[in-house]
């Protein structure tokens, strides 16, 4: 089922990037604008993110079994001596907004991989990479080749957010930098989706998984949103499976 998510009327902020959003721009190619993975695989890693996000947000508690939509994060953040400036926020962005209005609506019981299967498809991809075009840190690129195939490509605009990103990532896994509820999953993310060692192809295996897997925020979000991170790890290995025949090991 592909999700109807609906064009944007959220106004044009100085709001930081989501997690959604920082992964599609960490798996765009800077030059061509064209995707480093295959689509199924970045979809996949797009819908985790956008889960990952809500929870981090306190809007989505996660479990091995169930995820369950929150309507006041502050409630989430109560026991916290230092809440996130979003404690006591219930709005969201675009597209994340429809995300959680579609967990909420459903009535019957879906795990996380499930969801991520089901947000996997290019429609939320494409809901994301509109928000960074509106951003104007990417820019929209429609073809056609061969005169019968349509090709979107989205090349950078705005380097600043994906070079700010990368610094943080590489000081995390080179020079022992620590991680936050950002740079955490994104090498979680980027490690179960094969993308991690393209853009970091020197760092030690040992310290890829210490980072990937060592939780890194708010203590009342860090077990939904690795809850989260395990469901998009099971979902792609599944996949993968699927598609080759046999089971892969990340390391």
């Amino acid at each position: 089922m592909s999700e109807p998510f609906t064009d944007s009327t959220e106004a044009v902020t100085d709001r930081p990037l989501n997690i959604p959003e920082y992964f599609l721009l960490l798996c765009l190619d800077d030059e061509k604008g064209k995707l480093l993975l295959d689509g199924p695989t970045v979809g996949m890693g797009i819908a985790g993110a956008a889960l990952v996000e809500l929870a981090r947000r306190g809007r989505l508690e996660v479990t091995r079994s169930t995820v369950r939509s929150i309507e006041h994060p502050q409630q989430v953040f109560a026991a916290d001596p230092n809440p996130p400036a979003w404690a006591h926020s219930t709005g969201l962005e675009w597209p994340l907004e429809q995300v959680w209005d579609i967990i909420r609506a459903f009535t019957r019981h879906r795990d996380a991989e499930q969801w991520i299967n089901r947000f996997s498809r290019q429609t939320l991809r494409d809901a994301v990479a509109a928000s960074l075009v509106k951003r104007g840190i990417v820019e929209e690129d429609e073809s056609t080749v061969l005169w019968i195939f349509h090709r979107t490509r989205y090349r950078e605009r705005n380097e600043h957010f994906e070079h700010e990103l990368r610094d943080r990532i590489r000081g995390v896994l080179m020079d022992g930098q620590p991680a936050d509820d950002v740079t955490w999953p994104l090498i979680s993310l980027m490690r179960t989706t094969r993308l991690l060692h393209r853009l970091f192809p020197d760092v030690d295996k040992a310290h890829i998984r210490a980072a990937a897997v060592t939780p890194v925020g708010s203590p009342a979000t860090e077990l939904s949103m690795s809850e989260a991170l395990l469901a998009t790890e099971n979902a792609v290995a599944e996949a993968l499976t699927a598609t080759t025949g046999g089971a892969s090991a990340l390391d």
